[in-house]
């Protein structure tokens, strides 16, 4: 099993993640990401929004195994994180997640 957190924060430092909705969407847009990470407790709204473009895009979606506060820890962030997208996943395997999760 992939320890996601380590495996997120080593994409950070190494790769490309962009955080937040807004940010996750409009890299949505542009077809960018490889994988997008979505709190579990992410509001309906704003998953239903991720989906929709996620799949335009064939961007597969991991759900984080907790809450939007759990997430910004796990990314080492003093703030709560719905959603975000890994452009580049640098040394890390976390693009593994979207094998599991397919």
């Amino acid at each position: 099993m992939i320890d996601i957190g380590r495996e997120l924060q080593v994409a950070i430092n190494t790769g490309k993640v962009v955080i937040g909705f807004e940010e996750t969407k409009k890299a949505l847009l542009t077809g960018a990401p490889k994988l997008i990470i979505l709190a579990a407790n992410a509001p309906k709204w704003a998953r239903d929004d991720i989906e929709y473009y996620a799949k335009l895009a064939g961007v597969p979606i991991f759900v984080f195994p907790g809450s939007s506060i759990e997430l910004g820890a796990a990314a080492k962030r003093p703030h709560k994180i719905m959603a975000l997208a890994v452009i580049d996943a640098g040394q890390s395997e976390i693009l593994k997640l979207a094998e599991q999760h397919a």
